[in-house]
């Protein structure tokens, strides 16, 4: 819904059809949504006379029922199956709890969920004040975890957002302005302007400079372009310049549900200003016959823009801090339906094997991690991991390497053997879901060898005064590997088992 230059109050107080807000997560089958949301919305809960009545949607299978409550016991003429709803009322709150189990025949093979959850709502004059209701639930089978949900766009939910951005306005502050002539030959003809810029609804701030050689357009950046929780909407700003007038307009766009999360909006809104520049004039150093100008704003002050509401959009309910919605399979859902690891670069050294590993998610390129030949195990011809570098624990899905692992090679049928235990923290970062399983694959390369000098080093630290020396080789030795480095081949991963636990 599109409104424009209408009170953001009156915009907040709108209805949104809970069918629209399946537009959020239709893109995805009902086994990838009970994974990323396990919840339901509650809505049009009404109380009267100790009877209470309510509509049920589960957002991960549409599933929808109207329930009537005597008491804390709810019941439908037309029940969703293995639902159990309960309604706890205390004075002008309402507290409603959903427990159901339910079956996703979307993957092979399909899957049982259970999940629970409550939540409450302030009454007035015995409804619900924000409808739906959203209430998230705890899976508890396949796996124990509660699913997380993103933060949101920068200041969303700050008290105030939705009353500031009635009149929008922003501060500018450490202002700079740099222009300077040149021939591009003695000097560089350049002219750069940096500030900070914050939204005073939300109290978002964007780092703010010019690119290129004209000032006329400028690049706006601010935690969006450093955070994985962000979600699905993202604040925007756009700048112009004038560098002979020193206008500055600001378009920017931004998200309120401080008044209702039922109900969040997307805010446009735009202002000018002449920047009340001081500057400094002198020739260049290289070049005096051009000169460079050097403007702040005066004692370094701040400068405020006052602008104009633009368009406003009502967005579906909840959507701020949904789970971003995809079409392609997460860590946790590849290693139930599909587990597989991705090989490369397998090399043996001195008769000591490694190899390059990743779990195969097809969300999109992920660097793979070097696993090496540790020590020997009691097993004959299995040694154990020694992992590499954890460059990608920051990652949105974890690292997708496994934690621990042993393996076993065969030199003359080129059969790779590893047994693995792996996490996944996309559902819920501090109680992922662990995994563990066996693959076994054949290195279907041509390995190439090449003899090589052998220098062995020691972990020993070093004393004082003593300085890192490369030590003399002690021998010659083969060093093998695949052929083509970018050569890469998969393995399915057998016996696979999982658990939910505290992070490895």
């Amino acid at each position: 819904m599109m409104i424009a230059r209408l009170s953001l109050l009156a915009a907040a107080a709108l209805g949104v059809s809970v069918a629209s807000a399946q537009t959020v997560i239709s893109a995805q089958g009902c086994t990838s949504r009970s994974f990323s949301i396990p919840s339901w919305f509650i809505s049009d809960l009404s109380t009267s006379d100790e009877k209470t009545s309510f509509t049920v949607l589960n957002r991960a299978t549409n599933q929808t029922a109207a329930y009537e409550c005597q008491g804390a016991n709810c019941s439908a003429e037309e029940e969703i199956e293995d639902l159990v709803a309960s309604v706890q009322l205390s004075g002008a709150t309402a507290s409603v709890s959903v427990n159901q189990t339910w079956v996703c025949s979307d993957r092979s093979p399909q899957t049982k969920f259970i999940a629970a959850g409550t939540s409450s709502v302030s009454l007035t004059d015995g409804k619900a004040a924000s409808s739906p209701l959203l209430v998230k639930g705890s899976l508890l089978q396949p796996v124990a975890v509660t699913p997380q949900y993103n933060e949101g766009p920068t200041g969303h939910d700050t008290p105030g957002c939705l009353a500031k951005s009635e009149k929008p306005s922003w501060i500018l502050s450490h202002v700079i302005w740099a222009d300077q002539d040149g021939d591009e030959i003695t000097s560089v003809k350049e002219q750069r302007l940096t500030f900070i810029l914050t939204n005073v609804a939300t109290g978002y701030e964007a780092s703010c400079m010019s690119q290129g050689p004209v000032a006329t357009n400028i690049f706006c950046a601010g935690t969006e372009f450093q955070s994985f929780t962000i979600g699905r909407y993202s604040i925007s700003t756009a700048v112009e310049f004038d560098p002979a007038t020193y206008s500055l307009t600001v378009n920017q766009t931004w998200f309120c549900d401080d008044h209702d999360a039922a109900k969040p909006l997307q805010i446009s809104g735009s202002g000018t200003i002449a920047l009340p520049l001081q500057c400094k004039t002198e020739p260049v150093a290289e070049s005096p016959s051009h000169l460079k100008k050097f403007c702040t704003v005066p004692d370094d002050s701040s400068v405020g823009i006052t602008g104009a509401l633009g368009t406003v959009v009502t967005l579906a309910p909840y959507s701020i801090e949904d789970p971003v919605p995809s079409n392609q399979d997460s860590c946790t859902i590849s290693s139930i339906f599909n587990p597989r690891w991705q090989f490369s670069y397998f090399s043996t050294y001195n008769n000591s094997i490694s190899f390059e590993i990743i779990l195969q998610t097809n969300r999109g390129f992920r660097y793979p991690n070097p696993v090496y030949q540790g020590k020997a195990t009691e097993d004959n011809g299995w040694f154990e991991c020694d992992i590499g570098y954890d460059g990608g624990s920051q990652v949105p899905d974890g690292p997708l390497w496994p934690y621990k692992c042993q393996f076993a090679y065969d030199e003359g049928t080129k059969e790779l053997q590893l047994k693995a235990e792996w996490e996944c923290t996309e559902l819920d970062l501090g109680n992922p879901v662990r995994f563990s399983g066996v693959s076994t694959t054949t290195v279907n390369s041509n390995i190439v060898c090449e003899k090589v000098e052998h220098r062995e080093y020691t972990d020993e630290p070093l004393g004082e005064g003593e300085e890192l020396t490369i030590p003399d080789p002690v021998g010659v030795v083969d060093f093998c590997y695949t052929e083509n480095p970018s050569f890469s081949w998969t393995g399915d991963i057998k016996d696979v088992t999982w658990t939910s636990g505290k992070r490895a």
